[in-house]
Order: C-alpha cells, then structure tokens, then sequence
C-alpha cells in the first residue's frame, strides 16, 4: 500500500491553503463589481489572482504524482516556468500601468514614449523564458524521486532580469509622485505620496520573494526534489499576489466623498466651467462606489484626467 512522503503531504497542505488564500483574494477584489467597470489595469490584478490561483492547483496535483512519474516531473518544471513567468510579466504589466499612470498625465499609450519603451524593456524576457526551456532539468533519481530546477545559465538571467526591471519600474513611478514639480499637484499629492510609499513596499517585498526564490535555483543548479520546487513556487506567486492585493487595497477610515483622493467639491470650484463634468444628484463619480476593485493611484489620477480632459486614463490606448 502507498504511503505518502511526510514532504508530499506538507507540500499538498501548502498548495490547498495558496488555492484558498487566492479564491478569498478574488472574491474580496470581485465582490459586487460589474464585468463592465474593470478596466485595463483592474484586469491585470483578476488576471494575476487568476493565474496565481492555477498555480496552486496544478502544484496540488502534481506533488502527488512526483514520485515514479517521469511525465509529472517534465510538467513540473514546464508549469512552473510557464506559470512563474506569466505572474511576472503581469506584475510588470501592472507596473508600467502605474508609471503611465502617474508619469504621462492627459498622453495615450500609443503616444507615450515611456510607455513604448518599457514594452520594448519587455521583449528581453522572451529570451530569458526561451532560457529557462533550454536550460530546464527534470529527471527521476534515488527511488523514483523527481528532481527539477533550472541550471545556472538560466537562472542568473532570470534573476538580473527581475532585478533590473523592477528597480526600473519602481524608479519610474517614484519619481514623478515625489518630485515638486509633478502635475499631480494640490488636495490628492499626501495622497499620493502615501501609495507610492506603499508601492514601494509592496515592489520590494515582491522583488525580495522572488530573488530568494531564484537564488535557490541558483545554489541546487537544477537538482531541486519537485516537491520541494514547486510549493516554492506557489509560495512565491501567492505572496506576491498578496503583495498587490495590499498595495492596490485602499486605506481605511476615508470619508466616501474623498475616497477618490480630489474633495470633488473643491475639484469643481478649482476647474469649474467647461471642465464641470455632469453629475446625478450634485455628486461626481469618479468610479463605481460599489466596486471593490480599486487601483488607488488610479483613483487619485482619473480626477485630473476627467477635469481635463472629460474621460478616464483607464481608457486610453
């Protein structure tokens, strides 16, 4: 009779409390909202939560067939390169959005040479998952036991990658929010301010997961137990999908009325005329109230946007 490995059966207990932690996190951030009010940026935190979700699950069901089972230890590492780097480019779609966001104020994307620059910063990594294919190692030794990872040629590119783009990105959305001569001047800037402290946390804490991780490739140069590497994996995608779920939260304790970041009553009488937008009732609103999916910058953002030029940064392209 079969006896699972004490290690098999922490990894599955991990892999089902991922799967769980992320089914709460979707349906905190999706609680209420209609399909039709999450925008670009909203869609790529669902879409993380999503394929972070997708992780776990297939992380449960391959740590129970590890053992003796060359095809499950192939698709370990197959999943976790897949997986793993499609988090990753979302997290970095996620913080170009931010830096378009607060960087090309009233610019469209397609206008945006910043924005074009960071997609062509983007098409280095296609090397580097191409990398990870050639330079995977996935063999059954010692008992039938699976053995994964990547060799060192493919996980110090990763590694510098990751590092390089997200002090970049990071970088990037500082800078405007901090500098005195931003266009995001008045009411909202302390507002700012405090989620770029947040976003910087959270890039920090996201970059600190995901260099440990790598940096554990590094030191078994690709002969990691499958067990072990995969519910390392799914560890790091589920906490830095926590890691955006706090920095795209908002604060608590703010009046509704403000919670956009602009006093909407002082926003009307600073901008007033051709730039009054219509309202229902005296009030503007800036995004569904009811919705839980909320990109605080975007909030803070989207009231000069509207003021200036009648429609939400959200939508441009």
């Amino acid at each position: 009779m079969y006896q699972p490995e004490p290690e098999e059966s922490v990894s599955l207990f991990i892999s089902l409390a991922c799967i769980t932690v992320m089914a709460c996190l979707f349906g905190r951030k999706t609680a209420g909202t209609k399909l039709s009010t999450i925008n670009y940026a909203r869609g790529l935190v669902v879409a993380l939560y999503l394929v972070s979700w997708l992780f776990s699950v297939i992380a449960a069901m391959l740590v129970q067939t590890n053992n003796d089972n060359l095809l499950s230890c192939q698709l370990s590492i197959l999943s976790c390169i897949a997986l793993y780097a499609l988090s990753k480019i979302i997290i970095y779609l996620f913080l170009m959005e931010k830096v378009y966001v607060v960087s090309a104020v009233g610019v469209t994307r397609s206008n945006s040479r910043m924005y074009k620059l960071n997609l062509v910063l983007m098409v280095p990594y296609i090397g580097v998952i191409a990398n990870m294919v050639v330079f995977r190692v996935a063999k059954l030794e010692e008992e039938g036991r699976c053995y994964i990872g990547l060799l060192r040629p493919a996980a110090l590119p990763l590694i510098l990658y990751d590092i390089i783009i997200s002090c970049w990105l990071t970088f990037l959305f500082l800078r405007p929010l901090m500098s005195s001569s931003s266009l995001l001047q008045g009411p909202s800037k302390g507002k700012l301010r405090n989620v770029a402290r947040r976003t910087l946390l959270g890039s920090l804490i996201a970059l600190l997961l995901s260099s440990a991780n790598i940096f554990t490739l590094v030191y078994f140069n690709g002969h990691e137990r499958g067990l072990i590497c995969l519910v390392s994996c799914t560890v790091d995608v589920t906490l830095n999908a926590i890691t955006i779920h706090w920095v795209t939260s908002r604060g608590g304790g703010l009046n509704p009325s403000k919670r956009n970041g602009v006093d909407r009553s002082t926003a009307e009488r600073r901008y007033g005329g051709d730039h009054r937008m219509q309202s229902m009732g005296g009030e503007k609103q800036i995004a569904p109230l009811e919705s839980h999916i909320s990109i605080t910058v975007e909030s803070y953002v989207e009231e000069y946007h509207q003021l200036h030029y009648g429609e939400t940064s959200s939508t441009h392209f």
